[in-house]
């Protein structure tokens, strides 16, 4: 079985640092089998038969090179990975000191790492000295496990056979069989002596089982069947390589066999992958110190490996291939941390200290983890690939292989805990024969969303994002990504939230309000494998192969939104709002043909197959090509959205008529919710009272400024039926449309029917009426607030309506207690001031009104623009001091280019009535010039005892004033303050304000 050989690409190399250990070489004469902390308990490698090597022993020799085309390649039956075609090169000194060259490299992370260790030996000692060495080791006492003869040497042996046998604790290489025969004398017993030997003939070389990294098949193009060893040497950050050859497979095969029993067996009675690397474990640690320096609680996993093919010519691109001869390089180390994995390599400089340097990837950009399950199989490959990136696989082997698939596999799912663990298996863990492993991961508040997020940031490099959890929504909870606090967010940071938030159970609603989602437009992060489709469920229902591959070629923000509402089974709404402020110069820059918002169209798609439950699409403030508009009236006409909030979207009359009148008198639907409101479209009046009846379902209609007045049509605009029938109404707007006789008593008819129905013990959900800018007068208004009653809990909005006309009539319903629990009389100018209190002084003994909005609604300016008379101060003192019910108070003032809607200076003086006060708990008082009466609200601060929020934003207070406010509240022991919200420009101008009162000179104050 053959696998496709995967590629890395090369990365430029770091500079160098240099780092040692203490290691003692003293281990090599223990006959010991254990493994120890300081290094194996017996030769890593001898080779007694060799001279030193050097440079000049390989002066003239031919240099040679095969392609893949020249070189056959051998089958290896029984392992999966395809042997892969090798460039030879001359091989590297055995006594060398010299570190890796150089290499140019391009990738993930990379980074060096250097610290002072001491050695007491050189390197060069690690391949010599093999008759001191072996000859401290009992063989005897060595139980062989088996044997086989290796290809002959044609260099240098060409008389006799070499052999490989395989003992409990070692791997040992003989001159022919008659040596080993006499070195072993359990191996006599499996065939007769040639000859007799009078004394202990060298052993080739010995290589410790417990020191062996790795054992496999070799991947070399030449015709042999091989094996390649690679172990660990007493040195710190050394390793040795040696390939052995055999005649045919069976030997091969066997002899494997043998030896990954025999490691096997010596791996139990160690203590893991540890013993590899705690030479080098400060290193190691400084690693991870830097990289992930909050995580110290999590324990990272450290496995020694092996590089192959790819990976092993990018890293060690002078190591000589397919040779019989042992070979020294650095050692490797793969690291897998919290967040993120690091493949290490360590080697030694000149000076014989080692230096260490590393790649960096990110876990959760994991693509794939081939390998196969195999018994005797410890080769696997690891293909990572961050966003718009090539992948980068790199190609591993090591003894620990089934503890490393084990410690990714619990990463990944500690990582991505809401993910389904058939995703993994199908998409990630391609690994054939191995039972699917099941994790138990802690998990966290809010569906883990913070680590799965922490994840995706430290992969993709990107700094924190803003957001938080809200809980006054319809559906709650509902995770809000704000607005980034150091400006727009990157094409990154948006990809990790969105790819954190896949799969999530735990949020109800998402909300990307005023977050410029174009930095994503026309972006394509397209590979040839599935792993950025989501085509598979939370629950695993999966997408066909047409609409997976329709999918796999989508720009990203199609991918994502589609995975946001096709994987969660919880999603209902998602609050667009003002989301592509910059698409109008990403639509000129990739000059499409047929532009879209593409974060719209994967959710309608899904809508109409009826796979999704996000039905509620806010769309506000967003331009919609029309591409968008007739996908929403295809959608619309299938019944599936609930919701559709498509204000101030630029929708003109046709795309009006097209996205609602035909949808809804074709196919009626469920919709529960809709805002038309800020387009420059209309709906002409006559169609209303039809288009009514088909919205039976409907709990928000807001339809302001989108009604076309037509004189020559009669009749109500809202007929008292239409509204009868629709039982579930909760808001209605029609704010913008000059209301006619009729329509007016049909809403106060409706309004008396919602009355009788409350005293009747079957009330209605309608509790919100907005009719701003209607031409309401003061006489209609108290017809409604007579309509509603007393106490029925209605929110009822007139801003912007002459009620000063028929006022007496208003304050008389008010004084008699009808009307609603909210009222909004804002942008509201009095030509008269004994009108304006006349308000306010019915407004002050309600028994039930507990918010009330007057921002920008006050008398007019006189010509003098005079200070705020005593009876106005009079009068909205004892509104502040006696008023028994409110509990939201707005007094805001609005000045504009035009108009102003500010109390005359002064009127601060009024809020020293607050002092009185025992119900008002928030207070809202902007732009209203209290810098001169901030004495008189400061000393009614400390007096209050219900005051919990005050907002007195843009009243151009200095510090002086500023600091009075806060040491009042401060001095109150028992204050009841909770909230003084002041943002960062408010403050920031008090400061300026402050310095240029400082780097005045006298002259100039003079």
């Amino acid at each position: 079985m053959s696998s496709a050989t995967l590629e890395v690409k090369k990365r430029p190399s770091p500079t160098a640092l240099a780092v040692s250990t203490p290691e003692s070489f003293d281990s090599l004469a223990s006959s010991s089998t254990t493994a120890t902390t300081t290094g194996p308990s017996s030769p890593s490698s001898i080779d007694s038969n060799h001279r030193a090597f050097s440079i000049s022993s390989i002066t003239g020799r031919s240099w040679r090179s095969f392609s893949t085309k020249e070189r056959p390649t051998t089958p290896d039956a029984g392992h999966s990975f395809r042997s892969q075609a090798r460039r030879l090169s001359r091989s590297r000194p055995l006594s060398s000191s010299s570190h890796i060259d150089g290499l140019r490299r391009r990738g993930s992370a990379l980074s060096d790492d250097h610290g002072r260790l001491s050695l007491s030996t050189t390197d060069s000692s690690s391949l010599a000295t093999a008759a001191s060495a072996s000859s401290s080791i009992d063989w005897a006492a060595q139980h062989v496990e088996g044997s086989a003869p290796l290809e002959p040497d044609t260099l240098r042996l060409k008389t006799k056979t070499p052999y490989l046998v395989v003992t409990t604790n070692y791997l040992v290489k003989t001159k022919s069989r008659a040596d080993a025969c006499a070195l072993l004398p359990g191996q006599a017993t499996q065939g007769t002596l040639h000859e007799a030997k009078s004394t202990t003939p060298e052993p080739l070389l010995v290589i410790p089982t417990d020191a062996i990294v790795s054992v496999f098949a070799a991947e070399s193009a030449r015709p042999s069947f091989g094996i390649e060893v690679w172990w660990r040497t007493p040195l710190a950050g050394r390793s040795c390589r040696s390939d052995f050859f055999f005649a045919n497979p069976n030997d091969r095969n066997e002899q494997l066999h043998l030896i990954t029993r025999a490691m096997r067996a010596s791996q139990q009675d160690d203590n893991g992958p540890g013993r590899h690397f705690e030479d080098v474990r400060p290193l190691l640690d400084k690693i991870l110190d830097v990289a992930e320096p909050r995580l110290h609680q999590h324990k990272p996993e450290i496995f020694p490996v092996v590089p192959r093919g790819s990976t092993r010519k990018e890293y060690l691109p002078k190591l000589e291939d397919a040779t019989k001869k042992p070979q020294e390089g650095p050692a490797f180390y793969l690291i897998v941390g919290t967040y993120l994995c690091y493949l290490v390599e360590v080697q030694k400089t000149k000076g014989g200290d080692p230096l260490c340097r590393h790649r960096t990837f990110g876990l959760v950009t994991l693509e794939c983890f081939e390998g196969e399950g195999v018994l005797h199989e410890e080769r696997f490959n690891i293909t990572f690939r961050e966003p718009f990136h090539v992948p980068v696989t790199l190609e591993l082997a090591s003894r620990y292989y089934r503890h490393i698939i084990r410690a990714f596999g619990r990463a990944d799912r500690f990582l991505k805990p809401a993910w389904p663990q058939l995703w993994h298996t199908l998409e990630l863990f391609r690994i054939s024969g191995l039972t699917e492993p099941q994790y138990l991961v802690p998990k966290e508040d809010f569906g883990s969303f913070q680590r799965t997020l922490n994840a995706y940031l430290a992969a993709y490099r990107c700094e924190d994002v803003d957001w938080e959890i809200n809980w006054k929504t319809r559906f709650a909870p509902e995770f809000r990504l704000l607005p980034g606090k150091r400006g727009p967010y990157s094409a990154l940071q948006l990809l990790a939230v969105l790819r954190a938030l896949r799969y999530n159970d735990y949020f109800n609603s998402l909300s990307f309000r005023n977050v410029d989602l174009s930095v994503l437009y026309g972006l394509r992060d397209n590979t040839l494998r599935k792993v950025n489709v989501a085509y598979l469920s939370r629950t695993c229902v999966a997408l066909g192969p047409d609409e997976i591959e329709t999918l796999r070629v989508s720009p990203v923000l199609h991918q994502e939104f589609h995975a946001l509402a096709f994987c969660s089974e919880t999603i209902r709404q998602i609050d667009f709002t003002n989301c592509s402020k910059t698409l109008a110069s990403r639509l000129a820059q990739y000059r499409s043909h047929s532009p879209s918002l593409q974060f719209l169209t994967p959710i309608l798609s899904l809508l109409r197959s009826g796979i999704t439950k996000c039905n509620r699409l806010l769309v506000s403030g967003n331009l919609l090509p029309r591409l968008d508009v007739d996908d929403l009236a295809e959608t619309m006409k299938s019944g599936a959205i609930q919701a559709l909030d498509v204000s101030y979207c630029g929708l003109d009359d046709f795309g009006l008529r097209d996205m609602i009148v035909m949808p809804f008198s074709e196919y009626p639907g469920l919709l529960q919710s809709l805002s038309l409101s800020g387009n420059p479209g209309r709906l002409p009046a006559h169609i209303l009272p039809g288009l009514l009846q088909y919205l039976s379902d409907i709990r928000e209609l807001n339809l302001s400024g989108s009604i076309q007045a037509e004189s020559y049509i009669k009749g109500s605009l809202l007929p008292f039926a239409a509204l009868e029938a629709m039982e579930r109404l909760e808001e209605l707007d029609i704010s913008g449309y000059k209301i006619d006789e009729d329509t007016f008593q049909d809403l106060e008819r409706f309004l008396q029917y919602r009355s009788w129905r409350f005293d009747h013990g079957q009330p209605l959900k309608f509790n919100k009426l907005v009719l701003n800018h209607c031409g309401i007068t003061g006489t209609q208004a108290a017809q409604l607030f007579d309509a509603i009653g007393a106490d029925r809990g209605m929110h009822l909005s007139l801003s912007n309506n002459p009620i000063e006309d028929g006022i007496e009539a208003l304050a008389a319903a008010i004084r008699n207690q009808h009307g609603p629990a909210a009222l909004y009389l804002e942008l509201i100018e009095f030509k008269h001031e004994a009108n304006y209190l006349t308000l306010i002084r019915s407004l002050t003994h309600t028994r039930h009104l507990t918010l009330l909005s007057l921002a920008g609604t006050a008398p007019s300016p006189s010509s003098s623009h005079g200070p705020c008379s005593d009876d106005l101060v009079a009068t909205l003192h004892a509104f502040f001091a006696h008023n028994p019910s409110l509990k939201y108070l707005d007094l805001s003032g609005f000045s504009g280019k035009l108009d102003d809607g500010q109390l005359p200076r002064g009127f601060g003086r009024s809020l020293a009535g607050l002092a009185l006060n025992l119900q008002l708990t928030h207070l809202r008082i902007r732009n209203q010039n209290l810098h001169d009466d901030a004495g008189t609200l400061g000393r009614a601060l400390s007096s209050s005892i219900s005051l919990q929020s005050l907002d007195c934003r843009a009243n151009n207070l200095n510090l002086t004033s500023l600091r009075f406010l806060v040491d009042s509240v401060i001095a109150q022991s028992s204050s009841t303050l909770v909230e003084f919200p002041l943002p960062r420009a408010e403050r920031d101008a008090i400061w300026r304000t402050v310095l240029r009162g400082l780097q005045r000179t006298p002259s100039s104050a003079a």
